[in-house]
This record gives structure tokens, C-alpha cells and sequence, in this order.
């Protein structure tokens, strides 16, 4: 692995939160995170906005590149594409995210 993948900055966006997803300190991906998206993940709140995106990065990097190298996360994306691309995504996010309570 190149270097772990975190999540530098968040703002809002129209309807959704914008994220920039780094890797060694170097912009890698910018994440798009829909309100709804997010209320489908953490129907209670509990997890902060960008808790909800770095588990949408952590399975995509899983599941595109099962030895966690570069995995080709796009340059933009958003974070509904996962269902599209990932088998039982909606599972593995929910996983994702109860490993970070």
C-alpha cells in the first residue's frame, strides 16, 4: 500500500457534502456525499459526514484493488457510484462504519 487515504477537507455543496480525499498529503479524488446518501448510511446521525465518505473511500479501495494499492479511485466521484461498482456495497459501508464507533 502507497500510503494510507484520508479525508483533507470538507465543505457543503448544493444538497451534499464535498470532500477531498488524499493520499501522502497529495490530492488524489474529489468525493461528492448526497444528504440522502448520507442519511441511507447513518439513518441515526451518529457518524459525522466525513466518517460516512471515508468508509465509501475504504470499501471502493477494498473491492477495486483487494491488495490496497492504487485501486483507481477516480478523480471525481460521488459516493452513489459505489452501488453501481461494488457488490452489497450498502452492507460493507454499514461494516466500515460501525468498525469506527
Amino acid at each position: 500500500m502507497q500510503g494510507s487515504v484520508e479525508i483533507a477537507t470538507e465543505r457543503e455543496g448544493k444538497a451534499c457534502w464535498v470532500f477531498e480525499i488524499c493520499r501522502n498529503g497529495e490530492s488524489i479524488s474529489t468525493l461528492t456525499l448526497s444528504w440522502a446518501d448520507y442519511d441511507w448510511w447513518s439513518p441515526d446521525g451518529r457518524h459525522t459526514p466525513s466518517q460516512v465518505a471515508h468508509a465509501v473511500v475504504k470499501v471502493w479501495q477494498c473491492a477495486r484493488s483487494p491488495d490496497g494499492g492504487e485501486n483507481g479511485i477516480p478523480a471525481k466521484f460521488d459516493a452513489s457510484t459505489i452501488r453501481r461498482r461494488v457488490a452489497d456495497a450498502d452492507r460493507l459501508i454499514s461494516e466500515q462504519l460501525e468498525v469506527t464507533l
